[in-house]
């Protein structure tokens, strides 16, 4: 159930606030497993300042429900029992659907919900054919192809879907600069960045988001520390 990519970052690097609207949200759904009747659902913001849950219900016949009211748009985490599953949502004004979808959970129904699940779905169907590429080597060989016309395919192939994920990842946090989805996944770029050089650093796909980003996007109070963490390792 759990989203790969270190969605964990996703949501629990920053709560962000933009818009004050004073309504309400409703979360329906069913759970994907029934072993959860009866369990608790939470959700979280994951910001380590705050470890109260958000909103909580019970599941009940395989269905849950909550409700309440929406003071800011945030990145919250809903977690299924004590089991470790859980998913990202955004909360935000309107009706939020959750639903069991061949072995993983659906968010979908308000703009932002459905906008974010559209982006990892393609993302995934990228990611897949990557992680297939072992495979694919692996009938090569059995077919006889000669290493080095191996090793030239599979080595542009890869090229290609890494350019496109990062094209994708780009144009999403691009369209979303305005938005709580743009910084949180762009500080998703930065937490991996820093989980593979073990310091904080850049990267000139986040060099490149970071240059075209308006005031608004590079004041973000988590954007700003970024930053400053990149240049005080430069510094050194």
């Amino acid at each position: 159930m759990k989203y790969n990519l270190n969605i964990a970052a996703f949501c629990g690097l920053i709560t962000m606030l933009f818009v004050s609207c004073a309504e309400n949200y409703t979360i329906t759904g069913t759970s994907i497993q029934s072993v959860y009747d009866g369990d608790m659902i939470y959700l979280r913001s994951l910001d380590d300042s705050n470890t109260k849950a958000v909103d909580s219900c019970k599941v009940l016949h395989g269905k849950f429900s909550m409700n309440g009211p929406v003071d800011s748009v945030m990145c919250v985490r809903m977690f299924f029992g004590n089991s470790g599953d859980n998913i990202p949502i955004i909360l935000e004004q309107g009706e939020i659907k959750v639903s069991a979808l061949n072995n993983a959970m659906k968010v979908e129904g308000t703009p932002l919900n459905d906008k974010f699940y559209l982006f990892m779905t393609e993302r995934d169907s990228l990611m897949y054919l990557l992680n297939e590429l072992p495979r694919k080597e692996e009938k090569m060989i059995l077919g006889g192809v000669p290493e080095d016309v191996r090793l030239r395919q599979l080595g542009e192939e890869e090229a290609e879907i890494r350019t496109a994920v990062d094209k994708l990842e780009t144009d999403f946090i691009t369209s979303n600069y305005d938005n709580v989805l743009g910084v949180t996944y762009f500080l998703v770029l930065c937490n991996n960045a820093y989980n593979l050089f073990g310091y904080a650093t850049t990267t000139p796909q986040i060099d490149e988001i970071y240059g075209r980003a308006p005031e608004s996007f590079r004041n973000n109070k988590e954007v700003v520390r970024y930053m400053e963490l990149c240049n005080s390792v430069g510094n050194r």
